[in-house]
């Protein structure tokens, strides 16, 4: 046992100990977790205060089998350890608190019998005369003989006390509380007269008194312990009502909120309604309709925030925690204008956990912004760092945000952190692309223009709507209804939703024309609208060009949710770039474009039936003056599918393929040379070789020298790669060899570029998650789990660092779709604060919350709340 003694300040809070005597004597009392006790145990658990103690010591004191403080106080006080109930210890003491006169009344006086004494009886005065334990005891003249639990006898002193006099009336008879009484020649004359007198009347009625209160006392400390587990319990109903609101992003408030009205907001009647299967909730809301303001009360708006601010603490310090033992982080910023017209600026942080090596994206802080500069920014992002103790100028890795008005926060940023490497969002750089093709030509431009007029002719009347929902239930009974989609907006696929919704609804959506046109009701510029988008939606040059876009965005679309997820790394989405650009190319051919003609012209049969299309229109040859010095004459294309596939088929496959290779030209930088060595493929290489470059790593260190060390990087990498293979077979096997439990397997991802071919396989660790995972991250997570981080701590420091930049800010990008729903137009009134707060909450959905640490801050708020819950 380690038990710790040490000299405490306080007031003291004696247990209950046993009132038989003979026990009282051998469990000599201590003091143990700041608790006077009977022996050193872990039942008993109080406070000691005494105004007398004035120094501090320790002692520690080891044992095997547990570890326990053990409390002592100097002078009188100290005494107790060897003395127990002796009342010898009540004469040293001055001022009796409280806790000491409730030790000494639990414990009763000291009655020693002779037998119990050392010699067997008690001692003799000079007289030859002693203390007789008969006068323990007092007989009346009835015959019944009461016990005098007053007397007390102290086998130190050999003199007795007058227990209740010494507690509550000392300074009237100080020879029976502080000096003792030994005149053995009148005992039983001086114990009668001091019973019978006043003062010791009057101390006996206080010590009667103090022991009639202690089943009171202890009645009333089980009331307030269940009361606190009753609030508690209703605390956390409210906990998950709050939870249920905020991660759903709905209102809490209502327009009237009294108990009698019909409709109280979204809180209250969640309140009532759970209220019907909780008998505790039923009881405490039927308590705070009675009373009203006269109860504490959980539920009002006070409260609501209150709740909300402490669920957002536990949540925010869930993050702070996983990001300060992360170490490396990366940052994502943007802004948008709000409901309410107000700047507000989204900080997403990356970093991985390290408890089980996944990277997170969470959102940290949605503030206000009253400027975008440069030197704004990074003020509100260095303010939003120090509040959650991070040091951005030593441990941010990278950036990720949008051009612009960004640009002077990238280089101010870069000044103070030179490792902060700037990373151009991907996805928007990609969505650029899609940008640039749907404009590369006539057609294109004509095919997305007219999908446009299309949504905003159907779209802008209720009839037309209804028209061609109408249209949707008799052609496709069976199939849920459809709604148009805008081709310009904010969304990266907007295009190709677009699109396909067309082609999806394509006999709906021309018969809707033709109803439009026909109806004598319809004006007549809706019905000039309603016929040329009949024109043009039966020609073939809409469906060829459709097809054709349709092909890319089949690859395209897939590539953009990869790069918008939050687990990619740069390395996986260069990979990724690169495949869908091969794929792309292998397009432009002869044999492609024979495919593309064979799917419009079964197109067309399948409708032979119902419409007719338009071929495609010819060309008129244009002649130009041969100029002088010009020797053969330009060719002219005459042939209509061969000119549609010269200036549309090929133009849309040649400049979607030129744009992906010069926006995504990162590959031939030293930086990103050296993140690809962390393919599956190159350690591979190098596994066989046992040869490197001799450039390698120089641009990775050039940036990140102060956390690895160039020469020790190649030499780790080196060993790395010829024992790498071996855990990754290892980790891919089943946790339990049971073929039932498909979930036991535990499956990284491989790389297509591998030898053997395989297509990018998913983690199973989770059945219904299918996350996107990279080269870098696949390599990071056998390193983090197998321990290969102790072997190799600089190629771990490198992965680290590697997984950690970001690839896009498409988080920040979510987090202002969350916002749309938080802050509507009937909520655009509410404080920061609360915004903040309840942005968190619906965007970290998968942040596990503590009751118990939100009933903390949630109490902390107030006294009251503090004494109904803790």
């Amino acid at each position: 046992m380690s038990v710790e003694l040490i000299f405490l300040e306080g007031q003291i809070d004696y247990p209950d100990l046993t009132n038989n005597r003979k026990e009282t004597q051998n469990n000599v009392p201590v003091l143990l977790n700041n608790c006077l006790i009977g022996q050193p145990n872990d039942d008993a658990e109080l406070e000691l205060t005494n105004p007398d103690i004035e120094s501090s010591t320790a002692i520690e004191m080891n044992s095997a089998s547990s570890s326990q403080v053990v409390t002592l106080v100097p002078s009188a006080y100290k005494e107790l350890n060897d003395l127990g109930n002796d009342p010898a210890i009540l004469s040293k003491i001055e001022n009796i608190d409280p806790g000491l006169i409730s030790y000494f009344l639990k414990i009763g006086a000291a009655q020693p019998l002779s037998c119990e004494l050392p010699d067997k009886q008690f001692p003799r005065d000079h007289n030859g005369r002693s203390f007789y334990e008969s006068w323990y005891w007092n007989k009346r003249s009835t015959g019944e003989v009461l016990q005098r639990k007053w007397l007390s006898y102290s086998i130190k002193n050999k003199k007795i006390y007058c227990l209740y006099c010494a507690l509550f009336a000392r300074n009237n008879k100080p020879n029976w509380t502080r000096h003792g009484f030994s005149n053995w020649n009148k005992g039983t004359t001086s114990i009668i007269m001091h019973e019978t007198s006043e003062a010791h009347i009057m101390a006996s009625i206080k010590a009667a008194y103090r022991q009639a209160e202690y089943p009171l006392i202890q009645s009333m400390k089980e009331s307030v312990v269940a009361n606190i587990a009753f609030n508690k319990e209703i605390v956390k109903h409210l906990i998950d009502l709050t939870l249920y609101l905020g991660r759903h992003s709905l209102p809490f408030r209502g327009h009237r909120e009294g108990w009698q009205e019909n409709i109280r907001g979204n809180y209250k009647d969640l309140v009532l309604l759970l209220a019907k299967y909780s008998p505790a909730l039923a009881s405490y809301v039927t308590s705070v309709e009675l009373k009203g303001r006269k109860t504490y009360n959980f539920i009002s708006w006070q409260r609501q925030n209150q709740l909300i601010e402490a669920i957002y603490r536990n949540i925010y310090d869930v993050i702070k925690k996983e990001i300060l033992t992360a170490v490396f982080f990366s940052i994502s910023l943007d802004t948008t204008f709000d409901v309410s017209r107000k700047e507000q600026l989204s900080l997403v942080i990356r970093y991985i956990n390290k408890e089980d090596g996944t990277v997170c994206e969470r959102l940290v802080a949605l503030r206000e912004t009253v400027l975008t500069t440069g030197k704004h920014l990074l003020t509100m992002l260095d303010t939003i760092c120090l509040e959650m103790s991070l040091d951005w100028r030593a441990n941010l890795v990278g950036a990720a945000s949008m051009k612009g008005s960004y640009n002077g926060l990238q280089s101010l940023v870069k000044k103070e952190n030179p490792c902060a490497v700037y990373v151009w969002c991907w996805a928007h750089r990609f969505n650029l692309v899609v940008v640039d093709a749907v404009s590369c030509c006539i057609e294109a431009r004509d095919l997305f223009g007219y999908l446009e007029t299309l949504y905003d002719f159907i779209g802008s009347s209720k009839k037309r709507v209804h028209v061609y929902s109408t249209n949707q239930k008799t052609r496709y009974p069976n199939k849920l209804l459809r709604r148009l989609k805008r081709v310009e907006t904010t969304r990266w696929s907007s295009h190709s939703s677009s699109l396909q919704t067309v082609l999806d609804t394509y006999n709906a959506i021309i018969y809707s024309l033709f109803d439009i046109k026909d109806d004598p009701m319809t004006d007549r510029v809706s019905s000039v609208k309603a016929g040329s988008l009949l024109e043009y939606l039966l020609q073939e040059r809409f469906l060829l060009t459709a097809f054709i876009f349709k092909k890319i965005f089949d690859k395209t679309s897939t590539l953009s949710e990869c790069l918008q997820s939050v687990d990619i790394d740069l390395c996986a989405a260069i990979s990724h770039v690169e495949q869908t650009l091969n794929i792309i190319k292998t397009y432009r051919s002869d044999d492609e474009f024979k495919n593309l003609i064979q799917a419009k012209d079964d197109f067309i049969q399948s409708k032979n039936k119902e419409f007719s299309f338009t071929p495609l229109p010819g060309y008129r040859i244009r002649r130009t003056k041969k100029m002088p010095g010009e020797i053969s004459s330009d060719q002219r294309i005459i042939d209509r599918m061969d000119n549609f596939k010269v200036n549309t088929f090929y133009t849309i496959l040649d400049i979607t393929t030129t744009q992906i290779t010069k926006r995504f030209n990162e590959e031939t930088m030293p930086f990103f040379k050296d993140l690809s060595l962390f393919s599956h493929k190159r350690l591979r290489e190098v596994a066989e070789t046992n040869v490197i470059p001799k450039d390698a790593f120089k641009g990775f260190s050039e940036i990140y020298g102060k956390f690895v060390d160039e020469e020790s990087l190649k030499h780790e990498y080196i060993q790395f790669s010829k024992s790498y293979f071996d855990f990754e077979k290892i980790m891919n096997l089943p946790v339990k060899f049971d073929d039932t439990n498909k979930d036991s397997w535990i499956q990284f991802d491989t790389d297509s570029d591998d030898d053997n071919g395989d297509d990018i396989q998913y983690n199973k660790i989770d059945q219904n998650s299918k996350k996107n995972s990279g080269t870098i991250n696949t390599i990071y997570k056998v390193v983090h789990l197998s321990g290969l981080k102790e072997i190799f701590p600089t190629m771990y420091t490198a992965l680290s660092i590697a997984v950690t930049l970001p690839v896009s800010s498409a988080s920040p990008e979510r987090a202002f779709s969350k916002l749309k729903l938080v802050k509507t137009r009937l909520r655009s009134t509410m404080s920061e604060d609360r915004l903040e707060a309840l942005m968190i909450m619906a965007c970290e959905l998968d942040v596990q919350i503590d009751t118990e640490c939100v009933i903390k801050y949630f109490a902390s708020n107030s006294s009251v709340l503090a004494k109904l819950l803790t």
